[in-house]
């Protein structure tokens, strides 16, 4: 698929491409090169990346650890 690079180096993902991601405006995506080519991947927030890394068992303080999310 073909885009336009825009001034600043803006790049217009497609909303078909968007939509296959699972990001929408205002979500942080990862950017990496590899073999001369762009890869983007959608950033994990800080409860996705810690699910299976530690063991939880109180509810409370997972939902307290995922609304606060926001002030990290």
């Amino acid at each position: 698929m073909e885009v336009l690079v825009k001034k600043g180096g803006i790049i217009e993902l497609p909303s078909s491409i968007v939509a296959e991601l699972g990001i929408s405006e205002g979500k942080k995506v990862f950017l990496n090169i590899k073999d001369g080519k762009i890869l983007i991947k959608p950033a994990k927030n800080i409860a996705e990346r810690l699910a299976g890394s530690i063991a939880l068992d109180d509810v409370d303080l997972i939902d307290e650890i995922i609304e606060s999310e926001d002030w990290l």
